[in-house]
């Protein structure tokens, strides 16, 4: 599948939202969104992605495997391998050096190491109903790694005709199960809770890969749906604790129209492709955006409050440190966080790149 920019700057998008949400307090705008719903929506931005993205290379892999004759389980073992790849070594790399330090860390990371192990973390904040710190963003990666085990199964093994049926039954999954444990603290940590994220990604997928020659018809259908959408956010936003539609199947549509936008006006030079989806800074922090999102937690954390706070800030005034601390705590963390992420990306992600080569999907 081809690389597409665009999808890197959305991205960036994701990736800054759930930075916002950790980084700046702010008070609830009401009932219906409040600061942590502002970090849940970039993670549900990237399970749609994820949703599209995986669902678009098993198709295909699975097209071309059976054009060459290559067996299933060969497309399998080299799509979990990748994926291993991609995902594994700075997460792991990360836990391991949290586990180490644990005693600064702030966390419980010492009895919950299995937990993060196993990517099963989202699991163990559902059932400790709080957060845990600097590591409590992994529970999204968790879930991810848990869609990947059972996804690709459905995908290369089902026959075809029922690939949109099947897909139906995620999204309405999500969203059922969403709507039943409404009243539940941390549902949205469950991985059956996210799969109309990744589903409406998938109709997406399924839409681009068998129906390309309506995709521009998918497309207006996804404009109208997500306006509709929209009306429906506002509604929620008046009334305060509106929930006749979870706001994570909201947001997916909208990501998903998103997607469609890219795809069908890729090339144009519209307004939102020209100030926005071509933003050259968007697709670098696109391309480090896992690597942000990893360490987004840790750098604020070790930087302020085992670093700044015990040496540096006893040397400044008090006046100083109250005008200029936001800004300055901003800053610094942000400039700290893409240098470290860059340096992960190039050091020790692109490394193990390299070797996703040696296990093309359809390649023994």
């Amino acid at each position: 599948m081809k690389y597409i920019k665009q999808l890197d700057s959305l991205r960036a998008i994701a990736v800054f939202l759930v930075i916002f949400s950790h980084w700046v307090t702010i008070r609830s705008i009401n009932k219906f969104i409040n600061n942590s719903d502002i970090g849940a929506i970039g993670a549900d931005i990237f399970f749609v992605l994820s949703g599209f993205l995986i669902t678009r290379i098993l198709f295909d892999s699975r097209n071309k495997a059976e054009v060459i004759q290559i067996p299933i389980s060969t497309v399998i073992k080299n799509f979990y391998i990748r994926r291993t790849l991609r995902i594994f070594p700075i997460y792991y790399f990360t836990i391991i050096l949290l586990f180490y330090f644990q005693a600064n860390t702030g966390t419980n990371i010492k009895t919950a190491f299995l937990y993060f192990v196993t990517y099963t973390s989202n699991f163990y904040f559902f059932n400790i109903q709080h957060w845990d710190g600097i590591i409590s963003h992994l529970w999204s990666l968790a879930v991810e790694e848990q869609f990947y085990l059972i996804w690709p199964w459905v995908i290369l093994f089902i026959r075809k005709k029922y690939f949109l049926p099947v897909i139906m039954v995620f999204i309405f999954l999500g969203i059922i199960s969403q709507l039943l444990l409404k009243d539940v603290p941390l549902n949205y940590v469950l991985t059956f809770t996210c799969f109309d994220a990744f589903g409406l990604g998938a109709l997406l997928a399924w839409q681009v890969t068998y129906r390309q020659a309506s995709i521009k018809m998918f497309y207006k259908r996804a404009t109208v749906i997500s306006c509709f959408a929209v009306i429906m956010l506002l509604i929620g936003l008046l009334q305060g604790q509106w929930r006749y539609i979870p706001l994570r199947t909201i947001v997916a549509i909208l990501s998903v129209w998103m997607i469609a936008y890219i795809l069908v006006n890729e090339g144009k030079e519209t307004v939102i492709f020209k100030y926005l989806l071509n933003n050259k800074v968007l697709i670098f922090i696109g391309k480090i955006s896992y690597g942000i999102y990893m360490y987004h937690n840790i750098v604020p954390y070790m930087l302020n409050i085992q670093i700044i706070d015990k040496y540096f800030n006893p040397l400044l005034p008090d006046l100083i440190l109250k005008k200029y601390w936001t800004s300055l705590y901003l800053f610094e963390n942000s400039v700290l966080l893409i240098l470290i992420s860059w340096a992960s990306y190039v050091f020790i992600e692109k490394k193990f790149l390299k070797f996703k080569e040696h296990y093309r999907y359809q390649t023994s």
